[in-house]
C-alpha cells in the first residue's frame, strides 16, 4: 500500500509558481527565464523532494 504524505501550504504555492512560469513567464522575468521567486519555489520544491517522508 502506497502512503501519500500531506503537502505543505508553501509547496503548494511553489508548484503554482513553477507551473505559472512554464506557461506564461512574466514581465519581471529576465530576458533568460531567470526570476528570484522563481529561483526559490524551485529551491523549495527540491528541498521537500530529497527531505521525503519525516516519519
Amino acid at each position: 500500500m502506497i502512503e501519500v504524505r500531506q503537502v505543505p501550504f508553501l509547496v503548494e504555492v511553489a508548484w503554482f509558481v513553477v507551473d505559472d512560469h512554464h506557461v506564461k513567464p512574466c514581465h519581471r522575468c529576465y530576458s533568460d527565464g531567470w526570476y528570484p521567486r522563481y529561483a526559490a519555489a524551485h529551491a523549495r520544491l527540491l528541498a521537500w523532494r530529497l527531505a521525503g517522508d519525516p516519519r
